[in-house]
């Protein structure tokens, strides 16, 4: 029954409005960052220009990407009273679960891609174009970020493996998002929190000054020297704590809000 309500999902949310909105969120602000800062940086490695690309709009608005990606459509279905009916055809520990596990699905990939796909770009088909020009360090030392000691593995061990991280990442602000409006009244209000967290979570870890475990650095360490991988695994923590305790939650109450 669950693996039936996950597959509805997936037919109801593909649509050409859908795609648009998840190949803008992939593909445009990626493209965008890169036409900002191909010119004007010192570049010694293509690895530079993708931790350079990856930097800015996608760190910053993270936790609202993520909700783009299928969270926000869920308050239209609420303000229509459409889970009345919802009754009739299913149960809605059924139903609210099957939105979660297809909303877990979409934003990992949309993440893992949001990614995966500028480190494909920066990595094997920017050298061939000579958009961007690369320097030699003239003895001048290369600053090295968190996640690069998974470079001895392989370029492209490294590329999936730290995409697949934003994309955990990803998936979990995405659930927060989810998992809140399915429990608070106020849709906006409960599609701010996992922002208002990600900011919240920054700004206390730079006034104690444990940079290394703020949310943002966590998923996107380039603006702080190479730090030890466990450090990263701190705030993930506290993020997979937190959406635990909301399932929890939501399991526990879910027939006392919407019936």
């Amino acid at each position: 029954m669950l693996g039936h309500q996950v597959k509805v999902e997936f037919l109801k949310v593909f649509t050409w409005r859908q795609w648009i909105v998840w190949a803008a969120l992939v593909l445009v602000l990626p493209s965008i960052q890169f036409v900002l800062i191909k010119d004007g940086y010192v570049y010694y490695r293509q690895l530079d220009l993708f931790l350079r690309v990856n930097s800015n709009f996608v760190p910053l608005l993270f936790p609202i990407i993520m909700i783009l990606v299928y969270a926000i459509s869920f308050p239209s279905e609420q303000k229509n009273y459409f889970l009345p009916y919802v009754r009739i055809r299913t149960s809605l520990t059924t139903y609210f679960f099957g939105k979660l596990i297809a909303n877990a699905i979409l934003s990992f990939l949309i993440a893992f891609f949001i990614v995966f796909l500028p480190f494909v770009f920066c990595m094997y088909v920017e050298p061939h174009l000579g958009i961007v020009r690369l320097y030699p360090t003239d003895g001048n030392p290369i600053p090295h970020t968190t996640f690069e000691q998974l470079l001895v593995l392989g370029t492209l061990p490294y590329g999936i493996l730290y995409s697949s991280w934003v994309g955990l990442n990803g998936m979990m602000y995405a659930t927060m998002g989810l998992l809140l409006v399915m429990i608070l009244e106020k849709a906006f209000v409960a599609l701010s929190i996992p922002f208002i967290y990600y900011l919240l979570g920054n700004f206390i870890a730079q006034v104690l000054g444990y940079d290394q475990f703020s949310p943002t650095y966590a998923i996107f360490p380039f603006s702080i020297s190479q730090q030890p991988l466990w450090t990263a695994f701190v705030p993930f923590g506290v993020l997979c704590l937190i959406v635990v305790i909301l399932i929890v939650y939501l399991k526990e109450r879910l027939h006392q809000y919407h019936d």
